[in-house]
């Protein structure tokens, strides 16, 4: 124990320590404290060097600077870094909320729109991590906490890896395991090079354990864990809990792939199969008693970025594009009875909802953009037609440029709809086009 950590201490006549450390399994402490000079509650967290090796204290060190680096709302905010009487030390943000291996132990397996919002905002900070060439490489349920607002928070970078930075060199582990048995990927377990395939095992092994309320591998010793782990096929969460939806069952079985190339890539591939499912999210006592809208809503889109295309077909795309299909079936049919407001509002949903999966630049989003425009001249609004499509027009300008062939046809559209009138009257509507 840290004998000179005491109740009420001020470090650096700053942050004031509770009556009480956290419970805490590292070697040091968690305080909570409260910052006087901005009148915040956070957490100071000591290592005690005099009784640990360098190379832990680096790891501390290096823990910190690498959160701090990455900036996102699924990761604690790192908001000081010193020493205190030669004890070094780092400041954090609060968290209010629960790890998720103590959420799973009293709640047992969570609802599904709960797991997809979890790993939803568990594969955003993946993609922010991503950009920075930064693996985690401990992804595990009690390295993530659920706030009580619905937010995730990932922790613990101490393992995290930056290849070709010097400034976060692979540090020397002392006999430490790089991961934690049950959730590090084989190629971790081999020695072998790790990147951001690696983290997506751990989400996959974490959502299991959410889905089941056990992990993936689990034997009587670790070494039957690893054998497990390397030897067996990945098990699909189906086989507990038969109503999983499909799609969620082949995604968790996909992630736990044993060859990293067979896992789905990138993360924001992992987000965008999530986050469709979150929804009906009931309350989990004791963590989230209120499901307004507002947590809800959070919960589901916390973190969102916009996705990048898929670079090769799976299950999840094949019933995507029948869902599709259907949409697009629906509002065609909407157009041809004269609800062209409805139809033009269900273009635009389909165009978001696409663009969501597959990014803004996808031909199929033009194209529903293009046909959502186009409902408003039915209803003689040419102006807000020409204002849609003109848009829509430098946006694909950016994309393919002046001379391709999809410009062309559009500057000509444009171009026949600013040569007629715009005071024309609208053609005939229903009843439930006229008030909307």
């Amino acid at each position: 124990m840290l004998g000179f950590v005491v109740p009420g201490t001020s470090v650096k006549d700053r942050y004031m320590l509770g009556r009480f450390p956290l419970p805490h399994r590292g070697m040091g402490e968690v305080w909570p404290a409260r910052d006087t000079l901005l009148d915040r509650p956070v957490i100071v967290k000591f290592i005690d060097a005099s009784v640990i090796d360098l190379d832990l204290v680096r790891r501390f060190r290096r823990e910190a600077l690498l959160t701090a680096r990455l900036s996102h709302p699924g990761v604690p905010a790192v908001y000081d870094l010193g020493e205190y009487t030669g004890q070094p030390y780092v400041v954090l943000q609060k968290i209010n909320g629960i790890a998720l291996n103590d959420l799973v132990a009293e709640q047992g397996p969570l609802p599904i729109g709960w797991v997809a919002a979890i790993g939803a905002q568990i594969s955003s900070v993946l993609i922010a991590a991503g950009r920075l060439g930064l693996v985690h490489r401990d992804i595990k349920p009690s390295n993530v906490m659920l706030e009580t607002s619905g937010a995730v928070k990932v922790l613990d970078f101490g393992l995290a890896a930056v290849p070709d930075d010097e400034r976060y060199s692979r540090i020397t582990q002392s006999g430490q395991s790089l991961g934690t048995v049950g959730y590090m990927a084989p190629e971790q377990i081999r020695g072998e090079d790790t990147d951001h395939r690696t983290d997506l095992y751990g989400l996959g092994a974490t959502l299991f354990d959410l889905l089941t309320g056990s992990p993936p591998f689990d034997g009587a010793t670790t070494l039957t864990t690893v054998r497990h782990q390397l030897g067996t096929p990945p098990p699909r969460p189906t086989e507990l809990r038969p109503q999983i939806p499909a799609v969620l069952d082949d995604l968790v079985h996909a992630l736990l792939a044993s060859r990293p190339k067979d896992r789905p890539a990138p993360a924001a591939e992992v987000y965008a199969t999530l986050a469709p499912l979150v929804q009906d999210l009931p309350p989990l006592p004791g963590v989230i008693d209120d499901t307004d809208e507002a947590v809800q809503a959070y919960a589901a889109i916390v973190g969102r970025v916009p996705q990048q295309p898929r670079s090769r077909t799976t299950p999840t795309d094949e019933r995507a594009g029948l869902a599709l299909e259907q949409a697009l079936r629906h509002a065609e049919h909407m157009q041809a009875a004269g609800h062209f407001r409805a139809a033009a509002r269900q273009w635009r949903r389909l165009a978001e909802d696409h663009a969501r999966r597959h990014g803004d630049e996808d031909p199929v989003v033009f194209d529903l953009r293009r046909r959502a425009a186009r409902a408003h001249i039915a209803l003689g609004e040419r102006d807000r037609a020409l204002r849609q499509l003109n848009t829509l027009l430098q946006s694909r300008i950016r994309v393919d440029g002046p001379e391709h062939d999809a410009v062309l046809d559009l500057r000509q559209e444009i171009a026949r709809l600013s040569g007629e009138s715009t005071d024309s009257p609208p053609v005939p509507r229903d009843s439930h086009d006229a008030d909307r």
